[in-house]
């Protein structure tokens, strides 16, 4: 017999709310790591559940070079994480648990940057996917194109007891951003994506202030804020792509001037 209880079961067959699904620029849908997390504790309490890092390393790191050959100091890093997932029952026995694993790359950060950020995302991204097994509660039917009705809707074990008097997502705020523990990626292609919409007043300003910068430290000091923004889903990949080239072009003439 299942040691879910007839709530817990009720409450995984539900649709996932809407509230908690965050939509990048190409308009596929995902929840957050802080959405899953904070649903876990809604689903099973505090300590009843457990991640388990069961294996991380990193992939690669290269640092980044300019069209002279010079190193810029700016580096790309790939993580690949292996995290289990375990629920417990309330008397704290285990009911399940699920492994899952995942990729992930931090691209033109600085060194430690470029680590933590693809460490992090790695860990958080195999975490999402290990909770996927518990349905569309944790995102199952969103990967169906972004499908919002439940993917389940039923199972055949269903414990005896109380049945659910509410849904524990009613209330749950508007998830707005990934956070700055997970680069975007969407749940069809893995690719990194935007999942909020960029502010046209700072992408105009910013592409002004790389243009005008004065020296490198000007550059480096802009090349972060970009990364901060794309990581934090406000700056899509051809907005960060077009920043990267002008970068990269005034980050030249820079350095000619300089020798």
């Amino acid at each position: 017999m299942t040691a879910f209880t007839r709530q817990q079961v009720e409450q995984l067959l539900r649709p996932v709310n809407k509230n908690r699904v965050l939509r990048d620029g190409k308009g596929h849908s995902h929840v957050s790591q802080q959405d899953v997390t904070a649903h876990l504790i809604r689903m099973f309490g505090f300590g009843s559940f457990n991640t388990d890092v069961v294996s991380v390393e990193c992939v690669y790191e290269h640092e980044r070079v300019d069209n002279k050959g010079v190193a810029t100091g700016r580096w790309d890093c790939c993580y690949r994480a292996l995290l289990r997932l375990t629920i417990k029952d309330q008397a704290g026995k285990e009911i399940c648990h699920y492994e899952d694993g995942s990729t992930a790359t931090a691209q033109n950060q600085t060194r430690g940057d470029a680590h933590d950020l693809a460490y992090k995302s790695a860990l958080s991204l195999a975490k999402k996917r290990a909770a996927i097994n518990l349905g569309d509660q944790f995102g199952l039917s969103l990967y169906n194109k972004g499908q919002l009705a439940a993917l389940v809707r039923g199972t055949l074990i269903l414990p005896e007891g109380e049945p659910s008097e509410g849904d524990v997502q009613d209330g749950v705020p508007q998830q707005v951003s990934l956070g700055n523990d997970e680069v975007d990626r969407d749940l069809n292609g893995d690719a990194p994506t935007a999942s909020a919409e960029t502010d046209p007043g700072w992408l105009a300003a910013i592409e002004s202030r790389i243009t005008r910068a004065t020296d490198l430290g000007d550059l480096e000091t802009l090349a972060n804020e970009v990364e901060n923004k794309r990581a934090a889903g406000q700056c899509d990949q051809a907005q960060y792509d077009r920043l990267y080239a002008i970068g990269n072009r005034r980050h030249a003439e820079l350095a000619g001037a300089a020798a």
